[in-house]
């Protein structure tokens, strides 16, 4: 092989393991972004509404985040969060309801009046499911899903969400079911017809806790990350 081959091919060799490193490199650097909100084993990292104590009903049950009974109040992290990628699984009750709210203010009332809500539902048979607003993945009274993707009560669901520069993405199993963007013409709209028209601080703070609800349902949740963008 003449000389000039030879050297381009260690080029192109050297090139190829210098992209391999920086793709492996870039991946890393990626999985190391992501930081476990719950460890499966204890329930370091969170606490009750406003820094109180967390109800007995919330246990970890087979490395899972269960509410086994209504009554023990939401479940609210103590770190904060602006900007920022979540990733979850959850499965919920037969006729069960509970839901993820983020941004949530540091103030004692409920959490619901100042962090938006992904309502997590059994869609099947919920007694009162009113609207699509109010279904599985939905930005509660807000937003429907664009499809209906939730499976089975009894079934593990994946959930992402995404906040970013005022911009809002809740997906479902695989698939963007809302999209929205914060303080927009057609959010301010969509606002004023909601049961949230009256709350002051709805939406309104830019780096708040996330918490899971207690509806009075049994529900459970399980490998819960999150990256800050």
């Amino acid at each position: 092989m003449a000389f000039g081959k030879l050297v381009a091919v260690g080029l192109a060799l050297l090139c190829g393991v210098s992209a391999c490193e920086r793709s492996v490199q870039a991946e890393t650097e990626t999985a190391e972004q992501w930081r476990p909100l719950f460890d499966g084993e204890t329930l370091n990292g969170w606490t009750g509404v406003n820094g109180s104590r967390i109800g007995d009903a919330w246990q970890v049950v087979d490395g899972n985040l269960v509410l086994t009974a209504g009554g023990a109040g939401d479940l609210v992290s103590a770190e904060k969060f602006a900007d920022f990628e979540l990733q979850l699984e959850w499965k919920i009750s037969e006729r069960g309801n509970s839901g993820i709210i983020y941004r949530v203010a540091d103030e004692d009332a409920p959490v619901w009046m100042s962090g938006m809500e992904y309502q997590v539902l059994d869609n099947a048979a919920y007694p009162e499911l009113e609207k699509p607003s109010h279904s599985a993945g939905a930005l509660f009274d807000l937003y429907a899903p664009s499809e209906e993707a939730v499976r089975p009560a009894g079934e593990f669901n994946s959930t992402r969400i995404r906040v970013e520069d005022g911009r809002v993405e809740h997906w479902l199993n695989g698939r963007r079911i809302v999209s929205y963007q914060l303080w927009s013409e057609d959010w301010r709209a969509r606002l004023a017809d909601s049961k949230f028209s009256d709350y002051q601080q709805f939406a309104r703070t830019e780096r708040g806790h996330i918490a899971l609800q207690d509806h009075g349902d049994k529900v459970w949740y399980r490998n819960i990350k999150i990256r800050e963008l």
